[in-house]
């Protein structure tokens, strides 16, 4: 009788699985492994502590709920089909409501929100990694594993235990393996906090993985999970085994497809919006991905749909309102006092043809407020995180601006040191600086470390280059972060004051906003120019397309200047003085000056040079799995150099000239500014 019963009970339930009658609680997409499955991928990343835009600690009617927002979108896309929610990185570290906890409450949301894994980002070094993670490879107080295959034990081959190589997401009836990959980053990460790690750079940990969890059928599909610029990423990566790659770290709206062939998105950064895509595993194992794209959860002309109110509570996650209003609750008695007011909006745009910006006087001038053994102050564009309306100013908004706890370090350096400083700010493609107590001028169209000129200090007198000059900035910068390597030896000494930025300019702001309303300076303070040829020089060199103006000292008001050139065809000269280089030779230009009854012809020898392109680093040889950055001089012509490799399959090149093998071959790197070019053969061998 039981036999039969449970022959019954079988032939039932196979009937049931045959015509669709069982299902799975929650998930309205069919779970059989032999059919066509589609997921619904999403991505949040770089939300740095953003889970909402305060606007007021004590009225939060203005406040901005972007991560209830979508929280509540990706329920809505959930309870339509299959999805696979990660983020990847750089989740703390940003604004009061995260940084007086360490993530608590983040963590807490993203729990809420049932992430399935999180990326590894530069900024969650930044309070060191055991304070954020478990050595489990997951956040603390969080099951959702933490991802990245490639950061180790410095001078080891040894993993760290705080992440996990990959993760396996059984859903939909099908497994989907996130892989986790973090980019040579140290660079954005203070010197002491990255030293005890290695991140290494060889392609194949990922591209190794992802085929053996194929080829042992441990996956269906595979996703890499990378705190790298998306687009990049993509190129390092084989789509035989790689079927989509979600991006992070640039803050940037990135999808489409790389020339690898594998498809990519990047979710910008502070919860403005998400990553999307949809992904199909058909019952051949063939897997597509379609629709890479960004979705955008701000306009800015109409913030209803993230505000807290009860014509926009549908909208949100109530959960996710919740946990944000504890957070801005647990810091409000704290930071909510007005401490100054802001007569005008500042923000980090450049002014005009400039490297300065209104918010990065205010800090610095703050920073350098009441200091009286200092001389300068300089604080990277980067450690500067927000814009100011025109507001009362409250700790809370110091804080956002400055985040990181950054100690404050006084640097001794000789007047040609600290330009040696601004031509590094010049040539600096990790982050621009901002600065206190001096002014310069730069011009792009001289040659590189000579671009910098008539530096003078704040009341104009010009700086003297022999004289020892006392400059504040923060750790980061001052112990070599965003490659400015002139504090690491061209400095006299280097000493940490134990300051933090945040409670320094927030104790300056309060002294001046006793005295009344805030005065910022909006002027530009590093500013683009065109060197000056003195009237006294009998000769200067310049590149051909480039200009070069002609200035004559000590003339009248009531002067009269007329110019000519002995040759045309080799450089022409303005009515105003401006000398363009046309082809390589020698000139004269006559500088006509007639003052009274006199005239004087003043002459300048000009050299007209070719100019070039010259690779200043580069290899002949790249071992498999490791990476090399070229260098590139350009002399005569301004611009950003663009990469290029002939054979993508061999090496990859990013936009700074990093050469990062990918297999044994031979292919060119190739440089070119406009229309000059310089190129090298290389070898990738095992």
């Amino acid at each position: 009788m039981k036999t039969r019963f449970r022959n019954l009970l079988s032939v039932l339930l196979t009937l049931a699985l045959v015509f669709g009658l069982l299902t799975v609680p929650g998930n309205t997409a069919k779970a059989e492994s032999s059919s066509d499955v589609t997921f619904t991928l999403l991505e949040t990343t770089d939300l740095h502590g953003h889970m909402a835009e305060v606007t007021n600690l004590s009225d939060k009617s203005t406040n901005q709920y972007r991560l209830a927002y979508m929280s509540k979108v990706f329920a809505d896309y959930r309870s339509k089909g299959n999805v696979i929610l990660l983020d990847s990185g750089d989740s703390f570290q940003g604004t009061p409501i995260s940084n007086f906890s360490y993530g608590k409450y983040v963590v807490q949301a993203f729990n809420a929100m049932a992430y399935d894994a999180h990326g590894l980002g530069n900024h969650e070094f930044d309070w060191g990694l055991d304070t954020v993670l478990t050595k489990d490879g997951t956040y603390l107080n969080s099951t959702a594993p933490v991802l990245a295959c490639n950061v180790y034990a410095a001078g080891t081959n040894k993993r760290i235990p705080y992440t996990k190589d990959y993760t396996i997401i059984n859903r939909g009836g099908k497994k989907i393996a996130v892989i986790g990959w973090a980019a040579e980053y140290s660079v954005d990460i203070m010197a002491a906090m990255v030293a005890p790690y290695t991140i290494s750079e060889d392609v194949s940990l990922v591209n190794n993985l992802a085929r053996k969890l194929k080829e042992s059928k441990e996956a269906d599909a595979v996703i890499v999970l990378a705190h790298q610029d998306a687009k990049e990423a993509a190129e390092l990566f084989d789509h035989t085994y790689v079927d989509f790659l979600f991006g992070g770290h640039s803050h940037k709206i990135e999808s489409g497809k790389a020339d690898s062939g594998i498809p990519y998105a990047e979710g910008n950064c502070y919860g403005y919006g998400y990553a999307k895509a949809d992904m199909t595993i058909k019952a051949n194992g063939t897997v597509t991905v379609e629709n890479p794209s960004y979705v955008s959860v701000y306009d800015k002309a109409n913030l209803s749909n993230l505000l807290n109110t009860p014509e926009n509570a549908a909208n949100l996650d109530s959960q996710i309102v919740t946990i944000s209003n504890l957070s801005i609750d647990s810091v409000g008695p704290k930071l909510n006092k007005v401490i100054a007011d802001l007569p005008v909006a500042l923000t980090r745009d450049y002014i005009g043809d400039s490297l300065t910006t209104t918010m990065g006087n205010f800090v610095t001038d703050l920073m350098l407020y009441g200091e009286k053994d200092v001389d300068f102050a300089f604080c990277n564009d980067g450690g500067i995180r927000c814009n100011f309306d025109a507001k009362k100013l409250t700790a809370y908004d110091m804080y956002t601006v400055f985040p990181f706890n950054n100690r404050l370090f006084k640097v001794q350096m000789t007047g040609t040191q600290v330009v040696k400083l601004l031509e590094q700010v010049v040539g600096n493609d990790s982050s621009n600086m901002q600065m206190a107590g001096l002014t310069a001028k730069y011009d792009l169209t001289r040659p590189e470390d000579n671009q910098v000129f008539d530096v003078r200090l704040a009341d104009g007198t010009p700086m003297d280059l022999h004289k020892t000059y006392t400059v504040l900035t923060n750790e980061y910068i001052a112990t070599g972060g965003n490659k400015y390597t002139v504090f690491l030896s061209d400095i006299i000494s280097n000493k940490n004051t134990n300051a933090l930025d945040n409670e320094t300019v927030i104790a300056s702001l309060k002294k001046i906003g006793e005295e009344g309303i805030l005065n910022p300076d909006l002027n530009a303070r590093f500013i683009k120019g065109t060197m000056e040829i003195p009237s006294t020089t009998e000769k200067a060199a310049i590149y051909e397309g480039n200009s070069l103006q002609l200035v004559l000292n000590n003339l009248l008001g009531t002067a009269r200047v007329s110019y000519s050139s002995s040759n045309k065809n080799i450089a022409t000269v303005s009515t105003n003085g401006l000398i363009t280089a046309i082809k390589a030779g020698t000139v004269t230009i006559t500088s006509a000056v007639t003052q009274g009854a006199i005239t004087y012809k003043l002459q300048t020898n000009i050299i007209v040079k070719k100019s070039h392109l010259t690779l200043t680093a580069s290899t002949g040889t790249i071992k498999l799995g490791k990476s090399f950055t070229f260098k590139v001089s350009a002399t005569g012509v301004a611009g950003t150099a663009k990469w290029t490799s002939s054979d993508k399959s061999v090496a990859v090149v990013t936009s700074t000239g990093k050469v990062i093998s990918k297999k044994a071959g031979t292919t060119v790197i190739t440089a070119s500014i406009g229309s000059l070019t310089v190129s090298k053969k290389i070898k990738v061998v095992k």
